[in-house]
């Protein structure tokens, strides 16, 4: 899959450059206004308070907290854009990641997260969360010994947060850069559901950019992963990593209405550290998200549709990776 890397991370250099190389196209309600002069006062008064309107109406549509114009941070499914909230601003919202289908086993694991974020200033943005768990798992004919099965049960499973740093606001720069860490204490492992102890990291630098003004959206996603889990009854800790990358296109199909898609391409360590390899898994599918009036609703499917595991010759690496998976997103700003 080092071939898939490369052209993900060609593919994704080569937008961001085409773009930045086009001269930026003014949106509606943004025109240059050509100054001329007036024949009369009554005129001239006229055409100031439409442009007051004009230039009310656009702030109001992109920094208040009804109307939020384009935001980035929601349109791209797993995949995330580098937009922040306007300062004092909160959101509430749920999330549910579904992950079905291992080799060993048939394996339903379904992760959720309720989330209540603040803006803090128009860069900075904190978010504590509540999480729960629901797994069924049991084996596969000839992997009885290899799977810890799982009855089919829900449970509270911690507490989580998350921290959004903005470095370059896509609006005013080449593209947007933020920095996103997600820490976790849970009280089960999100993808065997065995209970115990664990406590993990999602990171990601994230970088995104809008192609064409209000209709074509791309992001890129570098990624980096990490847990410690303690199995119930064990003693000994298991630790691993995952790194990888995420390239994500959307159009704006209607006004508030985005189709598009991406793929995430991951890689597999054990250990916290990059020494032992695993597997590798690539992942591609559709996405839908609508928004209007600081309400949104978001939907992804990926599939895995490449990769594979360290020691087999042929196969998707399906130990380390589920065959499918799904993200729902509803939340609202306040």
């Amino acid at each position: 899959m080092k071939t898939a890397l490369v052209a993900a991370l060609v593919l994704s250099a080569a937008l961001f450059m085409t773009a930045q190389a086009q001269e930026a196209e003014p949106a509606f309600g943004q025109e240059a206004v050509e100054l001329r002069a007036f024949r009369n006062g009554d005129v001239e008064a006229a055409a100031n308070e439409r442009q007051s309107v004009s230039t009310h109406s656009h702030s109001h549509a992109h920094g208040g907290a009804h109307d939020h114009g384009v935001e980035s941070e929601i349109i791209f499914g797993f995949t995330l854009g580098s937009d922040t909230h306007p300062s004092g601003e909160s959101k509430v919202a749920f999330e549910t990641v579904g992950r079905l289908g291992k080799r060993s086993s048939h394996y339903v694991g379904i992760g959720q997260k309720l989330e209540l974020a603040h803006a803090f200033t128009h860069d900075l943005s904190a978010s504590v969360s509540l999480l729960s768990d629901y797994h069924k798992v049991h084996a596969r004919s000839g992997y009885e010994a290899d799977v810890e099965p799982v009855t089919a049960r829900f449970m509270f499973n911690g507490f989580g947060g998350e921290l959004r740093y903005r470095l370059l606001n896509r609006a005013t720069s080449p593209f947007g850069l933020t920095l996103h860490v997600e820490p976790v204490v849970a009280v089960s492992d999100e993808l065997s559901g065995i209970q115990g102890r664990k406590y993990g990291s999602e990171n990601k630098i994230i970088l995104d950019r809008t192609l064409v003004p209000d209709r074509w959206f791309a992001a890129l996603n570098l990624l980096h992963d990490m847990e410690v889990v303690r199995e119930r009854g064990t003693v000994a800790w298991s630790r691993g990593t995952n790194i990888g990358l995420a390239l994500a296109l959307t159009h704006q199909i209607a006004p508030n209405v985005f189709l598009g898609a991406e793929t995430r391409y991951l890689r597999a360590y054990d250990g916290l550290s990059l020494a032992t390899y695993s597997g590798n898994a690539l992942y591609a599918g559709p996405t839908f998200t609508i928004a209007k009036n600081g309400a949104f609703a978001s939907l992804a499917y990926n599939g895995l549709i490449g990769g594979h595991e360290k020691g087999l010759s042929n196969g998707l690496d399906l130990t380390h990776f589920e065959r499918h998976q799904i993200r729902v997103k509803i939340g609202l700003h306040f």
